[in-house]
């Protein structure tokens, strides 16, 4: 590890005393350990009468002279972090012994029909989520009730409620993921994040098939930081975790339905039956959610009689021209629906006189929705320069008239009119601002014009096989995966009437991995050791055409290309208790990974990459420059070291170094028609944090300071070059620095009223990021050429990174009021505040124009400030096995963006999608 000087070092000798006196001072408040759940036999505790504070549960003489019974040892699903999370940096299931790492999932010791010859006492923390003493990571951990509670419907829904996770979506199957303003905001098929999504202990690395359906799970884990060894696939952001119910060998089920508005209906249930009883057992889940669209198309649903009457125009700006062929009948009313459904199936098998678990797991799933729509701001100048095909909503221009007339209204020819030419700018920079900043987007975001019938379709299909093994000495894990899936999109990315720019994508990929762990602890020493090896194989093929108008100066666009990826890694570490308070834990691992990146790009008349037709065929030849070879490796690793203040008191300081793989893109812009690759990024990451337990565990805390440099930060980006469609791209800054804190508490005052309430500040900057752009200049008709193209520099540096906020709270706070004989009443309210956020490096602002200004106003590729609220109200029967609830989502009808981009030198105009509005309905679930 190498020396750090200056405010870093300085920052964690800072945080690492104020995190030992904080602990201290906490250590002195009334300080009766909450009760570990001791791994026993459902109907008795073997330490009810003993007081745990005063007993090592683990001395040598308590292991060797007692044996404990095959049948007392039971499932510990429902724990927080179990010891295999501890090692392997809290990585993606690393394990210390060997057991299963997806938090949750029984293992041969744990499981329901254990060894007989196992011999050992297990002590987990408590049951649900909280605050985890023994892990120096930062967690947030949510369980299967507080998701249903939030209305967690996938995984882009967590960021909602976890501070210092930012989950940007454009449909159902492209999202981009930052945990501590780490990731990569980057939508393309290609794009592997910095932050490693796991269902089940399988790392999902296709982008498509991240945002999953969550249902019928144990829980969700988000781990905050670089990981920087441990099994599964490099993350240098952080890992979320999606842990499954697992068959237990009994016979059950549930089953909930929820309504709402908007005909919101959402399905999920589960069902386990026993195959064979104690050796084979199954388990079946489903979940299907459909709603209504949520934006109206005011170009929808018209006639042709209805068309030729408007003279080819029924609904704001669209004419009818070669390029842009006008509105056609029967056009989508509605956009923005929900139309998927995803099911598994699970089997597991225990052979009979043997230490072995097998777990084989079978999943798929499908979407067949519109294509996700946004509203359109800017063109015709409001926000940048006109297009020749302009747009501009009814409401925005009704608006503008009122700003002018305040201001003294319009004369004839007033572009020639000095006086109201300057009265007709200031106008439009005034409805900038507010469009902008104070009140987002217009007045009804929720209503556009679109001419395109769009589409997104995705059929998925995959499954997965765990074997679990436990030997003499050693612990044997094996995982082998394989997920697949075909995608279709067509997508009105302009989100107006007219043809600027539209997408119409095809791509179809698949994934193969093999994971193996070995984990034991040596007799000689306290020392807990584990190794393994991930392997990693997929492919994917993509196919991208860019619909632009013929009457704007856009070029079509067409993209293709197949990449092939190869990825190896190899780790060890340890976790040693070489004093009685003190822990160390390290790793190191080493990660290797090769891309064959093949393409071809063409534009309009161009082509660079499949540029030698072959005479009277009409085929092309493959050209040398349009396959890109990338080979690329690196080590990472983590150390921290774990002071124990009291038994369920600690304080930690950490290091470790995240590294994300090379990013290839193609076509990136206005002369570079095939590809270009962003160079891998590393991360060193310093961390000083504690947990703790106080009051018979009525109250948990946990927080940390952290401080991470970058070197070669990958940036994505919207191409705003002139003369050719926006694309998404992946570049390279030279250095970025991210520093901040988190704070989480649990809390339970008085009996059965919950406290929750998550914090974090977070700093960013960009040390060294400068960009360039094409502008046109026009010299007028008498030059020669009449207009040039140059590049414009962007400068980014000084600026916050994007999708950074700098502060985020979240909470609830529910209460079982106890009915007694009538069964339970239960209120819930859940908040979230999220501080100013932009959704690109700069600032907000957007890119600047042929003399280098930034024209659009502040927040314009942001958002400002903005707070949501959920209400929650169940009823219980007494058994508990029937809930009925009623609910409401967002209930001030907050209007906020969840993402914007930056067209306006390309095509006039900056895009904005929106968060949902007010949704509210009924919830009934029953079990059995």
């Amino acid at each position: 590890m190498r020396r750090v000087v200056g405010r870093p070092y300085a920052l964690l000798r800072l945080g690492f005393s104020l995190a030992a006196a904080l602990g201290f001072a906490l250590g002195a408040l009334p300080s009766v350990a909450q009760p570990s759940d001791v791994a026993v036999g459902a109907e008795e505790d073997l330490f009810a009468d003993e007081p745990l504070a005063d007993e090592d549960l683990f001395a040598d003489e308590l292991v060797a002279d007692e044996e404990l019974p095959a049948e007392e040892l039971v499932d510990n699903t429902e724990a927080g972090l179990t010891a295999e999370d501890r090692l392997g940096d809290a990585a993606q299931g690393s394990t210390v012994d060997g057991r299963a790492g997806d938090g949750g999932d029984p293992t041969p010791a744990q499981s329901d029909t254990p060894s007989a010859d196992v011999e050992e006492i297990l002590v987990q923390g408590k049951a649900g989520p909280g605050i985890e003493v023994d892990a120096a990571v930062s967690v947030t951990s949510f369980d299967a009730g507080d998701l249903q509670a939030m209305g967690v419907e996938d995984v882009s829904d967590l960021a909602k409620f976890t501070p210092n996770l930012e989950i940007r979506t454009v449909g159902s199957t492209a999202a981009t993921f930052f945990i501590r303003g780490v990731g990569l905001n980057d939508f393309t098929a290609n794009a592997a994040g910095s932050v490693a999504v796991y269902q089940d202990d399988v790392a999902l690395n296709l982008p498509a098939i991240q945002t999953g359906q969550i249902f019928d799970v144990e829980g969700v884990e988000v781990l905050k930081g670089p990981q920087g060894w441990g099994p599964g696939r490099n993350a240098s952001a952080g890992v979320i975790r999606v842990h499954s119910r697992r068959p237990k060998g009994e016979t059950g089920g549930t089953v909930r339905v929820d309504y709402g508005n908007f005909d919101y209906v959402d399905l999920e249930g589960g069902l386990e039956v026993p195959v064979y009883a104690d050796v084979l057992s199954s388990r079946v889940a489903f979940r299907l959610t459909q709603r209504d669209g949520l934006v109206k198309n005011r170009c929808g649903g018209l006639s042709q009689a209805q068309i030729d009457a408007a003279g080819g125009r029924p609904c704001a700006n669209n004419l009818p021209s070669p390029g842009n062929p006008g509105v056609v009948p029967g056009l989508p009313r509605k956009f923005n629906d929900i139309d998927t459904w995803a099911a598994r199936a699970q089997f597991r098998f225990l052979p009979t006189d043997t230490d072995m678990d097998w777990l084989l797991n079978l999943h798929g799933g499908a979407v067949d929705q519109s294509a996700t729509v946004g509203s359109a701001i800017g063109a015709s100048g409001f926000f940048g320069g006109p297009s020749s095909d302009s747009y501009t909503q009814p409401e925005i221009a009704r608006e503008l008239g009122t700003i002018i007339d305040k201001l003294g209204g319009l004369v004839p020819r007033c572009r020639q009119d000095p006086v109201c030419a300057a009265r007709l700018e200031r106008g439009r920079a005034i409805l900038g601002r507010r469009l902008a900043s104070g009140r987002p987007l217009d007045t009804k975001p929720f209503k556009g014009d679109y001419n395109l019938p769009g589409y997104e379709r995705q059929d998925t299909l995959g499954g997965f096989l765990r074997g679990e093994w436990e030997l003499e000495n050693v612990s044997l894990t094996a995982i082998s995966s394989y997920d697949k899936y075909d995608r279709e999109r067509l997508v009105d990315a302009d989100y107006t009437s007219n043809r600027n720019f539209e997408f119409d994508t095809r791509d179809d990929a698949w994934q193969f991995s093999q994971d193996l762990r070995l984990s034991g602890t040596l007799d000689s020493l306290p020392l807990e050791w584990s190794a393994g090896a991930y392997y990693l194989m997929e492919e994917l093929d993509f196919y991208q055409m860019t619909l632009v108008g013929a009457g704007n100066e856009i070029q079509p666009l067409t993209q293709a290309y197949e990449q092939k990826t190869w990825s190896f890694a190899a780790y060890a570490g340890f976790v040693w208790n070489f004093l009685d308070d003190f822990e160390l834990e390290g790793g190191v691992r080493y990660n290797w990974e090769k891309k064959n990146f093949d393409a071809f790009v063409s534009r309009g008349a161009s082509n660079k990459c499949e540029s030698r037709l072959i005479p009277g065929s009409g085929l092309f030849t493959l050209a040398g420059d349009c396959t890109e070879r990338v080979t690329v490796g690196d080590p990472t690793g983590s150390v921290s070291i774990k002071y124990f203040l009291a038994e369920d008191l600690s304080a930690y300081l950490k290091y470790s170094r995240g590294w994300k793989s090379a990013q290839v893109n193609i076509g990136d812009g206005f002369d570079n028609l095939n590809y270009t690759t962003a160079d891998p990024e590393s991360i060193d990451a310093f961390e000083a944090g504690f947990h703790g337990s106080w009051f018979d565990g009525r109250l948990d805390l946990g927080g940390a300071l952290f401080w991470y440099s970058y070197q070669d930060y990958q940036v994505f980006l919207f191409t705003n070059d002139f003369g050719s469609p926006p694309q998404r791209v992946v570049r390279n800054a030279s250095d970025a620095q991210i520093y901040g804190a988190e704070l989480e508490a649990h809390a339970e005052p008085i009996e059965a009223l919950l406290l929750t309430a998550r914090f974090s500040w977070l700093e960013s900057k960009f040390l060294d990021f400068t960009d360039s752009g094409v502008r046109s200049i026009n010299l007028g008709i008498d030059s020669d050429p009449p207009v040039i193209f140059t590049d414009v520099p962007i400068e980014y540096t000084g600026n916050r990174l994007p999708n950074t906020p700098r502060y985020t709270l979240s909470g609830s706070v529910e209460y079982a009021l106890d009915l007694g004989r009538y069964g339970s009443l239960i209120p819930r309210y859940d908040f979230s505040w999220t501080d100013d956020v932009f959704f690109d490096p700069s600032e907000g602002r957007g890119a600047p124009n042929v003399v280098g200004d930034l024209f659009l106003p502040d927040y314009a590729i942001g958002q400002k400030a903005y707070a949501l609220h959920n209400v929650r109200l169940a009823y219980q029967t007494p058994q508990g096995n029937v809930e009925v609830a009623g609910w409401v989502r967002n209930v001030a009808n907050e209007v906020y963006k969840t993402l914007a981009f930056d067209a306006s030198t390309a095509a006039g105009l900056v895009g904005n999608l929106v968060g949902d509005p007010r949704t509210y309905g009924i919830s009934v679930s029953v079990s059995f």
